[in-house]
């Protein structure tokens, strides 16, 4: 069977694969934000959601072992994006054994389409398939999964867009790259209403307009690759932007003892020389809660972990260049031995802490001492 890629089925592919790709950065860089956890799944769950489209539109849908291919991932995206909004507003946020029933909806359905879909393995013949899918009444099923998603679309959207409100109006002052941050998110929660609203527009008209199935849908399937495509490269980039929210804790609330322990820790031991430094590492070396101590950390510094350890680990940079060591060592050398994993990272945290790049504080600091 010869397969033939229309401008859709590119565009589809395109963001498919753009999604899974920062999905799984994101999925890596979870343990700097929380909230990366949940969109990467959010990305990879219109991915899936995409493979539909594309089985029917590459006229795969009658081929053996692809038709009737268990999917009912769409369910799972409206409770995916608002633990997302969620952790966002919350970076503290952890996910609890009771918090699976919001998605009992989607383990149901997709057990259902395995089950369909197993039944349908019986045969390769397609009109057979049929038979034994409309006695299990696959096309009711599949007809109830649409009212329940645009159901859950709009309760989700509803909580998850108060979320997202009560976070940005509890910012702080923010940075121009912090903003773009915010952007996005505003960005996204539009783009999740628009789609939702595309979805329960194109469902309604299915009863009067059966004709015009076949393109209505394709656009939608469209909307959602570039969506993808937008979602997962912006994510990607602000991947490791956190933004401050206003701390209503006293600075006489905070236990001065575990903020002691944290300054001797970095100031005398150089914990963050570690590159493998992690907040639970850290705190089960100060015989403290992590929780604690991330909040300990927030509130006195204004700062999350992962900020607080770069800013040392760049000090640290800066005081060795200044005592000359990069006549002994390179730049990278120096950044590894302060902690820094690979010279991508050290670049990019170096210029964000500082605002120039190594090399420019090396030639400005060579001035200065030409100057002296």
């Amino acid at each position: 069977m010869q397969i033939q890629l229309s401008f859709f089925d590119l565009s589809v592919l395109i963001g498919i694969t753009t999604g899974i790709i920062c999905s799984i950065i994101l999925l890596k860089k979870s343990s700097i934000k929380k909230s990366n956890k949940f969109l990467a799944l959010g990305i990879l769950a219109f991915v899936w959601l995409n493979t539909k489209m594309l089985l029917l539109s590459l006229n795969l849908w009658e081929v053996h072992g692809f038709g009737y291919f268990p999917n009912s991932v769409e369910i799972a995206i409206p409770p995916l994006f608002y633990f997302y909004f969620k952790s966002i507003k919350n970076t503290e946020f952890k996910f609890r054994k009771k918090d699976w029933l919001h998605f009992a909806p989607f383990i149901i359905s997709q057990t259902y389409a395995i089950i369909m879909y197993i039944a349908a393995m019986q045969t390769r013949i397609y009109s057979e398939k049929r038979i034994i899918t409309e006695a299990l009444f696959f096309d009711q099923a599949k007809n109830l999964d649409e009212y329940i998603l645009m159901i859950m679309s709009c309760c989700y959207l509803y909580f998850g867009g108060l979320e997202l409100k009560s976070f940005i109006n509890g910012l702080s002052k923010t940075s121009t790259k912090q903003n773009s941050e915010i952007k996005f998110l505003n960005i996204l929660f539009v783009l999740l209403c628009s789609l939702s609203a595309l979805h329960i527009i194109n469902t309604s008209l299915n009863s009067v307009l059966d004709h015009t199935y076949n393109w209505r849908w394709a656009l939608h399937h469209s909307l959602i690759a570039t969506m993808v495509y937008y979602v997962a490269i912006v994510g990607f980039k602000n991947a490791e932007i956190i933004l401050p929210q206003k701390n209503n804790k006293r600075e006489s609330d905070i236990d001065i003892s575990i903020v002691e322990k944290l300054n001797s820790a970095i100031i005398t031991d150089k914990v963050f020389l570690d590159p493998k430094l992690t907040l639970k590492l850290l705190a089960k070396k100060l015989d403290v809660n992590d929780t604690v101590l991330s909040s300990t950390i927030n509130a006195h510094f204004q700062k999350n972990f992962r900020s607080l350890i770069n800013q040392a680990r760049v000090e640290e940079v800066k005081k060795r260049l200044l005592n000359g060591e990069l006549d002994n060592l390179s730049l990278l050398g120096i950044a590894k031995e302060c902690g820094f994993n690979s010279e991508a990272s050290f670049y990019r945290i170096f210029k964000s802490e500082t605002q120039i790049t190594p090399k420019k504080f090396i030639a400005n600091n060579l001035k200065l001492t030409e100057l002296a």
